[in-house]
């Protein structure tokens, strides 16, 4: 995915820092999405979902899997 953890650019709405314009997603690019849920003193929990973009949007690498569905009972 990249050289470092957590490197720029984030995919941030208007996120900006360093880049002269807005950074467009193209076919070919690959990106990470790590939604979590924190609450302070209790627990924690991050997902990351691997995609990449293709000319018809982006695609994840692999299936979810409906762990968190089951776990939720949804």
């Amino acid at each position: 995915m990249g050289m470092d953890g957590h490197e720029w650019p984030y995919l941030v709405k208007n996120n900006m820092f360093g880049w002269n314009k807005a950074l467009t997603a193209q076919a070919g690019m690959v990106f990470s999405d790590e939604p979590g849920i924190y609450i302070r003193g209790e627990f924690g929990v991050r997902l990351e979902d691997d995609l990449y973009m293709t000319p018809d949007g982006a695609k994840l690498f692999t299936p979810q899997s409906g762990a968190g569905e089951t776990l939720l009972n949804w």
